[in-house]
């Protein structure tokens, strides 16, 4: 028979011979087993390959050898800042930012050493943590630009795929560098439960049987590719001398991807609820509790109502929905389609709120002065309490969240240079114009004119299909005006986040600028969110009028780093404010700029479109009309 393109013979016997017998499958060399005797376990003798089939073996060999050298640099061994302890993690960014297990980072400190396959050590810090999901990232210091691995789709996991665990095990790691190991993947979507407390619960987590050993904790789980599947937790053990027994599991990666915000926002994170139990009653997932005064209660959801579907999977089991959950964040914006005892079906978009942890034990006062060694140690143990014992979801660190987000605002720049060399556009224009036409629904109700300048002013004229109606917005770079009624006003900050159409102006500049909404105020992390149903980055900026302004990005994905894009503005986080807001999508490099062919004004947590800009044609300004862009000069014409 053949497997997975590979010979495989049945047995036969071989009396009175030696022979040294190796198992072939999709080219990894199983077994070798010398001396025995009248007989070979069932697989071609090594002679017998042809050279396509030690061709094929050898190239996956090397595919395999490949992606453990191109990945092997970024796997941390961690210790406390005594060099004590033995944990594993992994760099995920160039600037040193890092995943590893909660318990890790419980054992270590907020603060501690990590070793490199270079051989060196470096100081890392402790940024966010998640409890809950047994998620901690930390920041590595000490180079510019650090290896690191990317994040996969682990949606895409089969059972069956190889799966390379790498990390510290055993504290085996004296030169730094990592252990490998490999299996396959055992089983996909499985639930362990917490330590209590709503503490390090493993929800849709990934089953291997990679020898994964104490040490391992924190450390990544790869596919061949070279892609972090997931991050190694917990092991099933036997109970005398903690050995692996084969039986392995891992956070996923897109669950650390839906924390991962809110982790660089430098928060204590708790995991979503809906305050809402369901049980399996007749085959059906049924609403069995429920707290009155939830959220998701006031939207609709009752006692005996069937859930039919959670975050666009549909759910089967009550196990099935639990699952899903325990990969949301708190104040996530979870969407469940629900059918009612008469039959009768509904949608609701609510946002979760968080389930706490019980309050960390003080550490004791010290009745005298302790030694310096001590000491460290006291405030390292002060410091974690700190942590435990800190307002979830409260950012704790602004410096170092700004950071962050300055960070993944470089990607964003990175992302528009790139697209535009890519295009490999003859010429770049310094002002271009886009003509939009504008629709509700299947009705065109305007169109739509914007212009904008290679400084980042904007000028948008919009005008109603029957010609009765227009409206004109600019931007000088510092000032807001808009013409409603025939007559220019400036608008403030505030005034201005309020109307769409200016905002769908700015965001379109704002890849030409590299520095998206900066004229609304200093801008920080707000956390983990949704946009245009994929896991995204909302930001947040504050004015001088102390009012806030949120745009979303997106995260980079496995193939690309840098693939980082503005999805959704807004002067409302649920876009239901009197503004709404805009999403943008279908970017384009045209005239040498990176355009939005399609955005769209929203409103409400679900994005419901209320109509739409679609881009008909963008062509380059050569010689703009600057006047048009002085505001001081329009106010005096009124």
């Amino acid at each position: 028979m053949n497997i997975f393109g590979t010979s495989i013979r049945p047995f036969k016997r071989m009396p009175n011979s030696r022979s040294i017998c190796q198992a072939v499958i999709s080219g990894l060399l199983i077994v070798t087993v010398t001396a025995i005797p009248h007989w070979t376990i069932g697989t071609t003798a090594a002679q017998d390959l042809t050279d396509a089939e030690w061709k094929t073996v050898r190239a996956a060999e090397k595919n395999r050898v490949d992606a453990v050298q191109s990945v092997i640099n970024s796997v941390i061994a961690i210790y406390d800042a005594d060099r004590q302890g033995g944990g594993s993690g992994v760099i995920i960014d160039p600037s040193g930012l890092a995943i590893t297990n909660h318990h890790v980072i419980m054992g270590a400190g907020v603060r501690g050493l990590g070793g490199l396959a270079d051989g060196k050590m470096y100081e890392w810090e402790l940024v966010g943590t998640d409890p809950g999901g047994d998620v901690a990232v930390i920041q590595m210091k000490g180079l510019d630009q650090f290896p690191f691995s990317r994040l996969a789709d682990s949606d895409r996991i089969r059972v069956g795929d190889w799966a390379l665990a790498m990390g510290n095990p055993f504290v085996l790691t004296e030169d730094q560098s990592p252990t490998v190991t490999l299996g396959i993947v055992s089983g996909i979507k499985r639930y362990q439960e917490g330590a209590g407390q709503n503490q390090l619960v493993y929800g849709n987590c990934i089953q291997v049987d990679s020898s994964i050993n104490p040490g391992n904790s924190g450390g990544p789980l790869f596919n061949l590719a070279g892609q972090v599947m997931g991050i190694n937790g917990r092991g099933s053990f036997l109970d005398r001398g903690r050995v692996n027994v084969g039986l392995g599991y891992a956070i996923s990666a897109n669950q650390i991807k839906n924390f991962y915000p809110d982790l660089l926002a430098t928060k204590l994170v708790e995991h979503g609820t809906l305050d809402a139990n369901f049980s399996d009653q007749g085959g059906k997932v049924v609403c069995s509790t429920i707290n009155e005064l939830a959220p998701v209660a006031k939207l609709g959801l009752s006692i005996g109502d069937q859930l039919l579907e959670f975050e666009r999977e549909t759910i089967k089991t009550a196990n099935q929905f639990t699952n899903v959950m325990c990969t949301l964040p708190e104040d996530w914006p979870a969407t469940l389609k629900i059918e009612k005892p008469d039959g009768t079906q509904k949608q609701i978009t609510v946002r979760l709120f968080g389930l706490a942890y019980a309050r960390p034990p003080k550490p004791p006062e010290q009745e005298k002065e302790p030694k310096p060694a001590e000491k460290q140690k006291n405030d390292l143990q002060k410091a974690m309490f700190e942590l435990l014992d800190a307002e979830p979801g409260a950012i704790r660190f602004p410096e170092i969240n700004q950071k962050n987000g300055s960070n993944l605002l470089k990607k964003f720049r990175a992302a528009g240079a790139k697209a535009i060399e890519s295009a490999k556009t003859e010429s770049t224009a310094a002002s271009i114009q886009i003509a939009d036409d504008c629709w509700r629904g299947d009705e065109q109700i305007g169109t739509c004119t914007t212009e904008i300048l290679e400084n980042g002013a904007v000028r948008v004229e919009w005008v109603s299909a029957d010609g009765l109606t227009k409206e004109s917005f600019v931007f000088d770079g510092t000032r807001f005006a808009a013409n409603r009624d025939g007559k220019w006003r400036e608008l403030t900050a505030t005034e201005a986040k309020l109307a769409p159409l200016l905002i769908q102006a700015l965001g379109q500049a704002a890849y030409r600028t590299g520095s998206p909404f900066e004229f609304f105020g200093p801008r920080s992390i707000d956390g983990s969110d949704k946009a245009q149903l994929q896991t995204a980055c909302r930001f947040r900026c504050l004015d001088p009028e102390d009012d806030w302004f949120y745009f979303w990005t997106s995260l980079y994905d496995e193939s690309n780093d840098e693939h980082v894009a503005l999805l959704k503005a807004s002067p409302d986080k649920d876009c239901d404010r009197k503004g709404k807001g805009v999403t943008f999508d279908q970017w384009n490099v045209q005239a040498g700029w990176l355009v939005a062919g399609r955005r769209a004004i929203i409103s409400g947590l679900d994005e419901q479109v209320e109509w739409e800009l679609k881009c008909r044609y963008v062509e380059p300004v050569a010689n703009p009309n600057l006047s048009r862009f002085d505001i001081a000069k329009l106010l005096e014409s009124k």
